[in-house]
Order: structure tokens, then sequence, then C-alpha cells
């Protein structure tokens, strides 16, 4: 603050007025009136501050919020800037146009200084901004062009591409293209002042503000300005007509004469002597009168700097360079040529134009056209030095590698040295340019391995150059062409004829080919792949490199000169007298090309006359066809070895067909042919043939004959009879490639060029393999190749010669393709597969094509039956087999589909028939494990009598998936969720009832049935069908696929769908069980009373039958669960009639219910009717246990202990049994209702309930119960501890694991489990609960779910009661201090078995998580190992924290320091955080569901960890502050983030809660909960250091006042009497001053200060 020298402020006396926050400072101001109107304080009011003058007198019509946007515009910070333009853009677009003619006069300044800023992204937002005003204002502008339009155009020029790209486009918004000329007509003098004063007038200092602005932005700043300015003269100049340059011409030449302006052309600035040079340019081609005055200038400065070789500067100073010469009359006089400008142009020459020769290149010819003749006395000096130096920067071999610049150079050079050797002509030296200076460089293209010259345009142009000389009238020039052909003819005869073999990578023979090519086609453009960048390997680099591809050749052969011809022939001649003399293949193959140019009989007669001399023949061609080719064939087949050689010498024989008689064609081609006796020859001839056949009749005859028709299908049998291996790939290669000549040529009315017959004979042939396939044994490494060839090959005829569809044998190819793809009999490639279902499909839609509607029955019954046998096969069992076959089902009937008129009677009837015949034949009966499990599980009534063994499950399962994949296909619409692919296959249905025949309803049926056995069969397998109109059968054997499919049903039709009930009285008791909750509420009252008369009209012996009372009970329990939803009053006394006759049943015969006896000796029947009896109670606990009477409870009550006590008599082995199993699982569920509803519903929700209910429940009945069920729990387990559990048995094992939870405290407590103690255990805990803790704690470790629960919620139930033991336990505290002597920190374990389980489960646990960062969620798959030992590891630590939070506060701090010191904390930390979700949701505000009988899920390890951390901060908050502060800054940052956003309100909220609701009352203290209030240090120092709640921490408080109170002295080191975290005395005074501190105080205070001085006297301690 001002007047105060200190940094500090100081102390607020009574009196001071100093406001203390800014907030009262503006409001003093204001009412005093000394501040200015709008001060920014922290109130509530928007308002402004005025920063400039210029906006203190703003015209009142501009509008506030663009005042207020305007005022940030004014603000150093970019970012604010930034913001600002944004919303000036925004309000542009929102307000009306009078607002925004009310900010136009205040935009220019704003946008001219926007457009000068620093930071590029002020600058472009400006831009942006501009486009929406104008875009908006349009004609309103124009009063305030004259004031935008110098920084418009500059922005246009900027030097950020973003920043004019959008200034351009803001100008094209405001003005069409007609408009933007006479725009710029408008306002060019402003325009030329404003950018004239930018290069003259300002400087560095006065662009910026040098405070607070860096000198390298200043710097930057105006060189970009500089540059921008340039530029934009430039386009100003260039975007004016000629009549609106005039008047700028006084003041350009100002400008001119000013020094500043040239100094810019000598900046160290690249980019401003690049703009310097554009407008130097501009001006010698706009205002050439004008730049004449100054050519003394601009002569040298453009001229004598050619060799500057900046990329972005080099097109800038090429463009001044030729408009100087061009434009400035007397440019050449004002430059110094020997030491100036052609040392710099000699330097260009000879570093190839600095990798610029693209731009540079191209200026070459311009600039040698337009040097004076004078300039250079000895004219054959300068131009020797000229393309001397020119041939040495194309040498380079940075020019040689980048095609364009090595392209743009050859072309450069060839246009130069085609000007002045043409301009030049009849002078010597020009002959001795042609011989010096042109030919070393085709040589070089020619000879140079590494060269890259041959891929330029240099051929062509070295042609069209000589044939320019030769069409002279110049002798002499005439015979320096003759000169340049006969040294270049030698040079490559020397390279030819060398011995030495040529080097790798050299391409000598395509480069004399090309060059010939390019002699006799021109090439007019150059093929360039852009935009593609490949880094080039090693072997790239080896290869040879490849003849470039043109994008144009002359269309016409051009015709040579005589020299040129001559040396063609002359190289066609060396080739064929070294390919005769060495049989170089090389040779040979330059021969062939060669002669395709050039096969004049002048040539042939050369050719012959060098091999036989001079022979009489009447045509040359004949007898080198015969006499020289064929025998040149027979001798290389003689060999044995087909190389190129031959296909060299069948194209050079094939050259002559077109010249030959007949009668000589076909004696050529029967000698052709005989003497190719391989595979590859044959192709090889006949690939030149079938190209020939179409112009040659004689080559169609011959082709169309017999002789080759029999050959070729000799030759195709000899390939598909043999036996397959590994050559037998590349000959049934060549026969594919063979076969495709044949069908692909076609002749007059796209006939077949082969016979038909031979064609047909083929189609047989190429099935051999197939059907060798079949029949042999271990293909598996054959049938790829197999498999492969006939289905390209089947294509290959289906596309190309579908008549033969019409044949026996096509169809036969077609079955087997189909059959190989749907059966996957051959273990091949996907790729393969793909082929021959190809191959297939292509066969079909040729038959359809063909025969319509009337397709061959064959055909579609052999392709249904292979269907059949493959989905019914006992092999059929994986969900590829499901995929593969219904994808070629799909497949086959999509090609139908699309061929076949859908809208025909015929396709109907058709494709329905067709589509039956496609789905497998089901034979299946519900295992009897299946039905064992539903009786168990209180599904269904009883268990019945399977006939016959049962069918296997998953081969069903599979054909069902298969079928109703079939079925949706044909009667569904798919509408398939992308984004959940994996659980569901969702189907649905829009088709009419009509289309489903009653095969597809039986199918259906089938289909859902085993559907419904697997999924009892594995909970892990889900499938879900939704189907809208399809009727339930009414028959038994299809009530698991009735209740599945109806359960679909009903999610799919919703509300709507509900069935009629009289049909459903007539169906036996399942389909009820089944049906009842589809019919209508108010039929499913009319049902339950039906069900319940019937059951009233039953007597004794009725009721066991399952007809009658085991069945209808059953279907009653089911009833309860659904009538009472929403039925409640209606069935109450219904159901309550129900209970009262079974009462009845008991009274009448008391040996019906099972009674304190033996189960295992009870007929079938009893033991039935006993279990659903149960299910029927515990359905009438649970939904209407407030309608209950006396009577009705004592029942239950009674026979529920009975039926305990007939469990316990009933030997263990026997529970093993399902019928059993039925029992004992509907006795112990009916106790788990009981003891929830007493302990739950009464007293607490409205109801009926006995008065003396609870009281004789917990005084008799549940001891009785509960002192059986406690040790039943622990036999069961044993049980099945090392046999795991079926699922009969998982039902009873988590039956009575429920029962065993709900154990109360003084039954756990007293409890009579086998004794079961460990020698050695030196635990306080008395024998009865060390016994327990034996028994319980070992069940955490269970691999079962419900076991570790259940023992979980029992030791959780007397937790609380053994930190009472561990205070009592005094040898713990003699025993391990020392007696008198004790140490104050002392520690002390919490249960040992409780710890044992968290240690092992904890190294289970390190070994999955170990390596994960703390930041890293791991989901627990509830389907793995890790999953048991992961709940272990949490429960145990739940028991853990609430042993913890019931010690007393001396204790906690024992436990806490055992915990800490064994690394339990950092171990439990890291895992929580690891397990816990990043992304909670609700999972701390929700307890996880904790119940016995819940299925296992990952998300319970997650919620149950979200709970573990919650509870270790309200138990341990210190230790877990600790472990915090000891983590690095990553995990803690983590940590801290993450208990922040999800844990810290939910945790304060639970914490004041609790103190609002305590009771506990302090000595002379009371406690209040306030939402905001100051606390006191001490309180919250404590609070920190105390593992605990608040209220812990107030009674540490508290007792911490009461000592000071009491004249205790606190510990000088911490200021407290009682110890934050282990509660002590001060006891250890020192012998000095007698002060009294902590020992944990005085051994930080030691350790830290690394002396043993008292903190008080600093004397030694």
């Amino acid at each position: 603050m001002p007047g105060h020298s200190s940094k500090k402020q100081s102390q607020r006396t009574k009196g001071n007025l100093r406001p203390s926050s800014s907030s009262q400072a503006a409001e003093l101001l204001t009412s005093a009136g000394t501040a200015s109107t709008g001060f920014v304080g922290f109130g509530s009011s928007p308002k402004y501050v005025p920063v400039s003058s210029a906006l203190d007198d703003m015209d009142t019509s501009l509008d506030s919020d663009f005042r207020l946007v305007l005022r940030k515009l004014t603000k150093r910070d970019a970012t604010t800037k930034i913001k600002g333009l944004q919303e000036f853009g925004e309000l542009c677009r929102e307000k009306t146009e009078e607002d925004l003619k009310g900010v136009l006069p205040f935009w220019p300044r704003t946008y001219n200084k926007m457009s000068l800023d620093v930071d590029y992204r002020v600058r472009e937002a400006a831009q942006q901004a501009m486009s929406t005003l104008v875009s908006r204002v349009r004609r309103n502008l124009a009063p305030y062009l004259r004031n935008l339009m110098g920084a418009w155009l500059l922005s246009q020029c900027d030097t950020y591409p973003t920043v004019a790209s959008s200034a351009q486009a803001a100008f094209q918004d405001a003005f069409p293209p007609v408009k933007q000329t006479e725009a710029l007509m408008f306002c060019k003098e402003s325009v030329l002042e404003y950018l004239t004063e930018n290069l003259i007038t300002h400087t560095q200092q006065t662009l910026s503000d040098p405070k607070s602005t860096e000198p390298e932005d200043m710097e930057n700043k105006y060189n970009r300005v500089l540059t921008s300015s340039l530029l934009a003269i430039r386009k100003l100049l260039s975007s004016l007509p000629a009549n609106g340059i005039e008047p700028l011409k006084q003041p350009i030449t100002s400008l001119l004469d000013s020094a500043k302006f040239w100094k810019h052309g000598k900046s160290k600035v690249n980019m401003v002597k690049g703009a310097m040079y554009s407008v130097l340019a501009g001006l010698c081609q706009m205002l050439p009168d004008v730049a004449n005055g100054y050519v003394a200038k601009i002569s040298p400065l453009v001229l004598h700097n050619l060799d500057d070789n900046d990329a972005a500067i080099c097109p800038y100073l090429w463009e001044a360079t030729l408009s100087v010469v061009n434009h400035l009359q007397d440019c050449w006089g004002h430059v110094n040529v020997q030491k100036a400008f052609w040392p710099k142009l000699r330097k260009v020459l000879e570093t190839g134009c600095h990798g610029n020769a693209v731009v540079i290149a191209t200026s070459l010819l311009p600039l040698v056209s337009k040097i004076p003749p004078d300039l250079f006395p000895d004219k054959s000096k300068f131009y020797e030095e000229f393309f001397t130096c020119f041939k040495l920067g194309l040498s380079l071999g940075s020019v040689q590698k980048t095609s364009s610049e090595c392209n743009a150079m050859v072309r450069a050079y060839m246009e130069c040295a085609h000007y002045v050797i043409i301009q030049n002509s009849g002078k010597t030296w020009a002959s001795s340019l042609l011989i010096d200076q042109v030919m070393p460089l085709v040589e070089a293209s020619l000879l140079e391995v590494n060269s890259s010259l041959f891929k330029t345009p240099l051929y062509t142009m070295i042609g069209q150059l000589l044939n320019a000389i030769e069409n002279t009238d110049d002798t002499s020039m005439k015979q320096a062409s003759l000169t340049f052909w006969t040294h270049l003819k030698s040079s490559l005869e020397e390279k030819l004829t060398s011995t030495e073999e040529f080097a790798k990578g050299d391409n000598f023979e395509d480069r004399i080919v090309f060059l010939v090519k390019c002699l006799f086609y021109p090439q007019t453009e150059m093929k360039q792949k852009v935009g593609k960048v490949k880094f080039q390997l090693i072997s790239d680099a080896e290869s040879p490199k490849k003849v470039p591809k043109f994008e144009n050749w002359a269309g016409k052969k051009v015709e040579l000169a005589e020299n040129v011809s001559n040396f063609v022939q002359e190289l066609i001649l060396t080739a064929f007298e070294l390919a005769h003399k060495h049989f170089s293949a090389s040779h040979l193959r330059i021969f062939a090309q060669l002669l395709e140019y050039d096969s004049s009989d002048k040539v042939v007669a050369k050719v012959i006359a060098c091999c036989h001399g001079d022979v009489e023949t009447e045509t040359t061609s004949h007898y080198f066809v015969f006499e020289i080719c064929i025998p040149w064939i027979q001798k290389l087949q003689e060999t044995g070895e087909i190389g190129p050689e031959f296909t060299h010498l069948v194209q050079i024989a094939c050259i002559f067909l077109s010249v030959l008689d007949q009668e000589s064609v076909k004696l050529l081609l029967d000698n052709l042919s005989k003497t190719c006796k391989d595979l590859r020859s044959q192709y090889v001839l006949l690939e030149k043939l079938f190209g020939l056949a179409l112009s040659n009749p004689a080559v169609l005859g011959w082709l169309q004959g017999e002789d080759f028709g029999e050959q070729l299908l000799s030759h195709s049998r000899g390939v598909c009879d043999r036996d397959i291996d590994e050559t037998w790939s590349e000959e049934t290669t060549i026969i594919l490639d063979i076969l495709s000549l044949v069908l692909a040529t076609r002749v007059g009315n796209n006939k077949l060029l082969v016979p038909r017959k031979y064609v047909d004979g083929l189609l047989a042939v190429l099935q051999l393999p197939l059907q060798k396939l079949a029949t042999a044994k271990g293909v598996s490494n054959r049938a790829e190749l197999a498999l492969g060839f006939v289905s390209r090959a089947a294509k290959c005829f289906f596309s190309q010669y579908k008549e033969c569809l019409m044949t026996e044998s096509a169809n036969g190819l077609i079955v087997t393709l189909f059959m190989m793809t749907v059966s996957e009999q051959c273990q091949v490639t996907e790729e393969t597969m793909v082929e021959a279902c190809e191959a297939w499909c292509t066969g079909i839609e040729g038959v359809l094509h063909i025969f319509g509607d009337n397709l061959p029955t064959g055909l579609m019954s052999q392709i249904s039956q292979i269907v059949q046998e493959t989905v019914t096969s006992k092999c059929f069992t994986s969900t590829h087999q499901v995929s593969v076959a219904f994808q070629c089902v799909q497949t086959l009937l999509g090609v139908i589909k699309q061929n076949l008129k859908e809208d025909s009677e015929e396709f109907s009837t058709f494709y329905s028939k067709l589509s039956a015949q496609l789905t497998g034949n089901l034979q299946q009966s519900i295992p009897s494990k299946t039905w064992e499990y539903l009786c168990v599980k209180g599904d269904y009534p009883y268990i019945p009598e399977t006939k016959g063994n049962d069918s296997p499950v998953l081969h069903t399962l599979f054909t069902s998936l298969y079928n109703c994949k079939v079925l949706q296909h044909l009667h569904s619409q798919i509408s398939v969720d992308s984004d959940n692919e994996t659980d569901n296959d969702a189907m649905e249905t829009s088709t009419k009832l009509s289309n489903w025949t009653e095969k597809d309803l039986c199918c259906l049926m089938e289909c859902t049935q085993s559907l419904a056995i697997w999924q009892f069969e594995s909970q892990d397998t889900k499938m879900v069908l939704f189907l809208h109109m399809l009727q339930m059968k009414e028959e038994e054997d299809f009530v698991l696929g009735g209740k599945v499919l109806l359960s679909i049903l009903k999610n799919v039709r919703g509300e709507s769908f509900y069935l009629e009930l009289s049909p459903l009285l007539e169906c036996a008791l399942p389909v009820l069980l089944c049906t009842a909750e589809f019919v209508s509420p108010s039929n499913q009252v009319t049902l339950t009373e039906i069900i319940v008369a019937r059951i009233l009209s039953l007597d004794v012996e009725s009721a066991k039958t399952f007809d009658g009372g085991i069945g209808l009970l059953c279907v009653l329990a089911h009833l309860v669960t659904i009538v009472t939803v929403t039925k409640e009053e209606e069935v109450s006394e219904i159901l309550l009639g129900g209970v009262d006759q079974i009462i009845s049943w008991k009274e009448e015969d008391d040996d019906l219910f099972l009674y304190s006896r033996n189960i295992g000796e009870e007929p079938l029947e009893i033991v039935f009717l006993n279990g659903q009896v149960g299910r029927f109670m515990c359905t009438m606990v649970d939904r209407l246990s407030g309608s209950l009477t006396d009577k009705h409870w004592d029942f239950i009550m009674c026979t529920l202990v009975s039926w305990v006590q007939s469990i316990e008599e009933t030997k263990i082995g026997s529970l093993s049994s399902p019928k059993i199993q039925c029992f004992v699982v509907s006795v112990l569920d009916l106790l788990v209702k009981v003891a929830v509803c007493l302990r739950e519903k009464v007293g607490k929700v409205p109801g009926n309930y006995p008065e003396n209910l609870v009281t004789e429940w917990t005084e008799f009945f549940s001891e009785s119960i509960f002192t059986i069920v406690l040790p039943l729990f622990l036999r069961i387990h044993n049980m099945f501890r090392d046999k795991g559990p079926e699922r009969n048995d998982l039902c009873l094992l988590t039956s009575v694991c429920n029962a065993a939870a709900q154990t109360t405290k003084p039954q756990i407590l007293e409890h009579k489990l086998p004794p079961f103690l460990v020698a050695g255990d030196l635990s306080p805990l008395p024998d009865n609960l060390q016994c327990l803790m034996n028994h319980m704690c070992p069940l955490l470790l269970s691999n079962q779910r419900c076991v570790q629960m259940s023992a979980f919620h029992i030791l959780h139930s007397i937790i609380d009661t053994l930190p009472q033991y561990d205070k009592e336990d005094k040898s713990f505290d003699a025993g391990a201090t020392g007696g008198e002597n004790k140490e104050e920190n002392v520690t002390r374990s919490p249960p040992a078995k409780i710890m044992k389980i968290v240690d092992e489960s904890s190294s289970i646990l390190e070994v999955v998580l170990s390596d994960l960062p703390i930041e890293i969620s791991q989901p627990i798959n509830e389907l793995s190992e890790e999953y048991h030992y992961t709940l272990s590891y949490l429960l145990s630590w739940k028991l853990v924290l609430h042993f913890f939070k019931s010690a007393p506060q001396e204790l906690r701090q024992e436990y806490a320091g055992y915990l800490q010191d064994n690394g339990f904390i950092d171990h439990l930390m890291f895992n929580i955080f690891r397990v816990m979700p990043n992304l909670p949701g609700k999972m701390f505000q929700d307890k996880p569901c904790m119940d016995v009988a819940e299925p296992k899920s990952s998300s319970e390890i997650q919620h149950i960890a979200c709970a573990v951390y919650l509870q270790i901060l309200k138990t341990m908050p210190a230790m877990a502050r600790n472990w915090w502060m000891s983590q690095d800054r990553k995990t803690s940052a983590f940590v801290d983030g993450f208990t922040t956003k999800h844990v810290s309100n939910i945790l304060c909220t639970s914490e004041i809660r609790t103190v609002q609701k305590t009771n506990v009352q302090l000595q002379d203290m009371t406690i209040k909960a306030r939402p905001i209030t100051r606390g006191n240090i001490l309180l919250s120092g404590l609070s920190l250091k105390s593992n605990g709640n608040i209220m812990d921490g107030l009674r540490l408080w508290k007792n911490n006042i009461d000592k000071r109170f009491e004249g205790v002295d606190e510990c000088m080191i911490c200021f407290y009497v009682l110890h934050g975290t282990n509660f002590q005395l001060p006891r250890i005074a020192c012998r000095t001053c007698k002060k009294k501190f902590h020992s944990s105080c005085l051994y930080k205070w030691f350790n830290t200060s690394h002396n043993c001085t008292c903190p008080l006297c600093r004397n030694v301690f």
C-alpha cells in the first residue's frame, strides 16, 4: 500500500478506518466521489474501467457490451485480447445493425493495432472478427474504408499463412470479385501512404512499446511489418488497372528517392530481401518508365546477387532478374559482368541452382536469350564455360537423386543448348558444343550406373535437337550430327561387347531400348508421383533403377532422320550378332525389343546377312523365321531350361506373323507348338498368339483347329491327374493363366475362340484334384493347393463361360465347393476359403441367370442335404462352425434373393421351400441333471423320469444357435446396435405371423428349449431372442423353452402381452408354472383362487401326488410372488386358506411332515411335498408376513424347528442326493426369510404381528435352530471342500451359508462348534472364541463367495468384543516391556488369525497388481482365481477396521504401530487404489451389497474396495494421511485429487451428522455442529494426529484441557499434555531445567537437530 515502506501491513487498531479489502475500498471511493465512474471491485454488480481518454469520450450510442469488449482489447495480455476479439465476433453476430454502426467509428484504430500485434493468434483473431463484422455491415463500412484498407492489405500479405488467409477471406467476404478492384482504387493513395510510412518512417521503437515488449519481439515485429508492407505494395500495383497506377507514380517516386528504402535491399533478413525483389519486379513490369529512372540502383541490386541461395528469396530474385533484363533498357550498362554478374551466375550453375532448380532453371533460357551479343566478346569461350559449369551442376549427387531437380536441370540444359546451337549454326564452335558438351551428357546417362539422367526428358530432347540439325542446310552441322551418332554407337558397342558382367543395378539394356523408344515416340510429359514419401531400404538401393513411365507418348511414330535411323539399325544388328554368337539373353532381349520399333526388310536383310551371308530369298522375313528363329528355339528346348531367351525368341517370331502368308503362318505355329513341349513355353507362345488372333486370320484359324484343342486338353489332364507336390502349384498357375486366355478371348457374336467341346473337356479335367482329395488320406498339406486351384479355375469358368453351367459337371463342381466351405473339411487358410465361396457363388448366380425360378432341383436338394448333415453332425460343437455354416447359408440365400424377382409367386414358393430345408433337425431331451437343478432351485415341483440317455447338450446348443440365426435371417429385419455386439444378439421381428410355417414354429421352440437347457448348464452363456408374434406351444416338453421365450416376448411386447387364461387351465401343471406370470393381473388372481380351491379339495393321499399337492403348491408358491405385487389385499385371505389347508393335513396325518426323523429313509413323494410346503411358507413369510396369525406363526416356527432337527438326524452323505437337497434348501430358505422378517419387519413396518412373536423366537426357537445350523454350515462346507460343488450342491451350499449368516451375536458367542485349538497359540481370547476364530477365519479364503460372505458376517458380529480381551491381557505388557521399565511405543497385533488371512491374500494381490501404477485401475474378473483372494483381502480388512474402531484409544495406538511397522498400511493403500475404479460413480454413497446369495461380479469388488477406503478414512485418518504424505509427488497428487473429488464431501457430511446425532456427554463440555466456524488450532492439531473420528479427537482434546487445569505441564516440543498419537503424559525430565517431554517428541528432536541438548535450556540432556 502507498505510504508503507514495510512489506508487511501494520496491525489494524481501533479507529483505523482503512478498508480491509479492495471491495470495501472501491465502495468508499465511490461514495466519496473521488473514484472514476465504474470502478471494478469485487461486488455483485458488473462494472468497468475506462482506461483511456479515447474510450472515455465514446459516443453514448455505443452498445455497452461493445464498450466492454473494446476495453479488453486495450490490455497487454495476448489471451485477453484473443478472448476479446472472439467476444467481439460473437457480438457482431448477435447485435442489431444499429449497434454495429455505432461501433464502426472505433473499430479502425483497434483493428490497425491488432493487425500488427506480436502474437499471430491475436492477428488471426482480428481478421476473423473483421470478417464477421464486414459480413454484417456491408455498405456501412465505406466511410471508414480508407482507415482500414492499409492494415487490411498488409494483413493479406502477413508472413504467417493463417493470418494472411483469414484476411483474404475477410476481404472476399466484404467485396465481390468485381468490386475488389474498385475498393482498392478508392483507397489507393491512403494505402500507399500507410505502407510508405511503415517502410520509411517507422522503427522498431515506434512500432512497439519498448517498456512492455521484449527486444526480440520488437525486432521480429519490425521485420514482419517491413516484409508485409513491401509485398502489399506489389499486391496493390498488381491489382490496379493501368489507369489506376498512373496517379501513384509521384508517391512511388518519393518512396524510391528515400535512401532508407534501398537499405532494405541489403537487409540481413531474408524475408525482407525477398519482398524487396518482389517490389522491384512489380515496378519493372507495371511502371517501367519509373523504374528506368532508377536503373542504376535496381540493376546492380538484382543482377549482382544471383547467387543468393535462400529458397524463400529465389522466386522473387529470378522474377526480378527477368523483369530487369526485359523491361529496363540500359540494365547491362550498370552491371560489372566479369566481376559480379558472370561469377554469380557461374556459381548458380556449378551448385545445381542451389537446390532450387525447379524455380531457377526455367529462367535460364530467357536470361541467356537476353544477353547482348557484345556483352562477351569471346562467345565460344563464354558458352563453353557456361555449359561446362552447367554439366558440373548436373553431375551433383543431390541433383541426380531428386527427380524434379534433375528434370528441371536437364530440360534447361537442353533448351539452352538447342537455342545456342541453332542460333549459331554454321559456326565451328557451335558444332563443338554438340560434340563436347551435349555428347558427354548422353553418354553419362547411358553408361554410368549411378546416373539418373535417363529418367529425364533428355532422350526426347536430344532427338529433337539432332533432327532439327539434320533439317538445316548447313553441311558442317549435318557432319556434326553424323559424328555424334557414330561416336555414341561406338561407346555403346564397346560396353555391349565387353566380356565383363554388368554391375548389379546396371540397367544398361533398358536404357538403350528406352533411348530408341524416345527417338521413335517422343515423350510429352513425365509422370511424377506427388505427395508420397518412402524411405529407401538397402535392398531397394541395390535393385536396378526402373525406366520411367510417361504420362503421354506421341500417338504417331516419328520418321527418323537418316543418321538417327542408321544409328538404330546398327544397334539392332550389333545386339543380334552378340545374341546369336554368345547365346546371351540380355543381348537377345535388346534385339527383340529394338526389332519391335524397326522391323523393316532392310533391317532383317542385314540381320540375315550377318548370320548366313548374302542369301537369295523371296522374303527376308520367311527366311529369318524358319532358318534362324525356329532352329534357335529348338536348340534352347534341347537344353531343358526355359529361360528369358525363349520368351524373346517367341516374341521375335511373332513379330513377323503379320507379314507372312497363311501357309507360312500355319507352318510356323505348328513348328513352334511342337517345339514348345512344356507348359511354361506353351503359355509364353499362347499369350502372344491370343493377342494377335483377332488381327490375324491365319493365327485365329490355327487356334480354332483340332490339333491345338487336343494339345490343350492333354497338357491340362497331365497336370490335374498327377500327384500334388511342391512343383504342382507352379504348373497349376500356368494352367489358370492359359484358361484365362482361352475363356477371355472371344470372337464374333461373343463366341469362344477355342471350340466349345474342348472348353467343356477342360471343365471336367479341372475337377480331378478335388476328386483325388476326397479319397486320399493325410491331405492337409495338399488341400490348400488343390482347393485354391479348383476355386480359381471354377470362378474363371463360371464368370467367363456361363454356358457350362447347364452341364452336370458344373453343378457337381458347385456342390463340391459348397461342401468344402460349409463343413470346412480341409484345414485351409481363410483366403482359400473365400476363393472357394466366391467360386460357388459365381456358379449359383450363373445358374439363376440361366434358369430363373426353374432351378435344377437336384442342385438345391444336394446343397440342402449338405447343410443338414453338417449342422447335425456330432462334430458341430463350436461357434466358429456355427458362424461358417450360417455365413454360407446367408450368402446362398442372398445370392438367390438378388438374382430372382422377389415379388413373384414362384420366388416366394421356392424361397420358403428352400429355407425350410436349410435348418437342422434337433432330437433332444432335457438332461436329468438339469431337472435336478431346477427342482433344487425351486423352479420345478419334482424330478421327472428321463427316457433313455441324455442328449448331447453341447451339440444341440450349437445346432440351435445355427437354427436361430437362420430363422432370424428368414423372418426378421435385423437392427444391430454396433456399440453392444458382445453380449446379446438382438433381433426384432416385423414379419406377419402368416410367414411362419408350422415347421418354423417347432424349430424355434426346439432352439429355445436347447438354449434354456444350456443356460442352466452354464450360467456364463446368454442368448436372447426378441420375437413379436408367436403363440406358445401348449406342450409339456417345451416347458423350459416356453419360459425363456415368453420372458422375451414380454420384454418386447411390453404391457400389452398377456396370455389367455382359459386354454391354460386345461394344460399340465408345468405349463401353468411357466405361463402364470404372463397372464393379466386380474386373471392371476383368478388363477390363484382356482389353485387354492384345488388344494382345498385335496385329501391327504392326493396331497402326496405330483399332479396333486406337490405340483399345486409349486404353482401357488410361484403365484404368491406375482400376485402380491399388485393384488395383495385381494389374495391375502385366499392364500391364508392354503396355509390353513396345510395345517389341516398335518392335523389329519402327522406323519405327512418330516418332523425329527431321518429324511433319507422317507418316500420320494413325502420329501417333495415337504419341500414344496417349505417353498410356499417361504413366499408367504416374505410377501404376507403381516397377515399371518398366531396359529400360522406357531405352525411355521414349530415346523421349522422340527425340520432342522430332521436335517441334523440325516446322514451327511445323504445331503448329496437331489431329492434331499430339494427339502433342505427349502427349509434353510424358510429359516432365512423368518429371521429377516423378525429382525427387519416386526415392529418396524406395518403389519398385524403377534405380540410375543420376537420374544418366543429369541428365547426358544432360534437357539434350537442355530445351535444346529452353525455346525451344519461347517459340515456341508467340509463335504464339498475337496471336490468342487456341482450346480445342485452349490444351491445347497448357498442356502446353508445364508442361514448361518443369520445367527445372532449371543448365539455365536455360545456356539456348539467342535473344539479346534492350535498348540502354541498365545491369543488372549477364551477357548470358545479362539475355537470360533480357528473355524471361521480360514473360510475367508474359500473359493466360494457364499462361504466367504457367511464367515465374514459371523466374524463381524463378534469382532467388536475382542479388544476387551487385549485390554485385560496383563501378560502382554509385562512380558513385552519388562515390567516397570515400560516403553511408550508398544505395538500389538490385531487378531492373529485375521492378520494371517490378510497376509496370505495380500501376497496373491501383490503378484497381480504390483506392476501397475497407482492411477491405473485393474478390474478383477469374477471368473478368475484372483477374485476370491481379492474378496478375502477386502473382507479381512473390513474386520480389522471394525476391530480397530471398537478398541479403546490406548489400544488403537498399539494396533496402529503394528500395522505401520509391518507395512500392512502401505500394501493396503496401494492395493485399494489399484482395485477401486477411477470413476466410482455412487459407490461411496451407497453401501455395497454383502448378501450371501448374491452372484459374483467384478463391480462388487470395486464397490467393497470403495467401502474399505471410506472406512479407512473414518477409522484411521492419521495413518492414511501419513501414508499420503510419504508418497512421491505424482502418487500424492493422484490420491489427493481422487479423495477430494469422490470422498471428501461424503466424509465431512458423515462426520458432521455423527456429531449432530451423538448422545455422548463430556463433562463440562457441550458439542454442537455448525456449518461454518473457526476451529481451534489445538483441536485441529490433535485431529490430524489421532486415528478416529471427530468425537475421538474431541475426547483427546478434552483430556488435554483437563490435564492442563490439573497442573500437568505440557511437553515443550509439541505443546500438548497428552501425546497426539500414543496419548502418554510427558515423563522424561531434563536434569537441568527439570522440564518434562514426551519420549517420542524427544526422539524426533534429537534426530532432526543432530544434537542431544535440551530443547528449552540447551544443556546436554
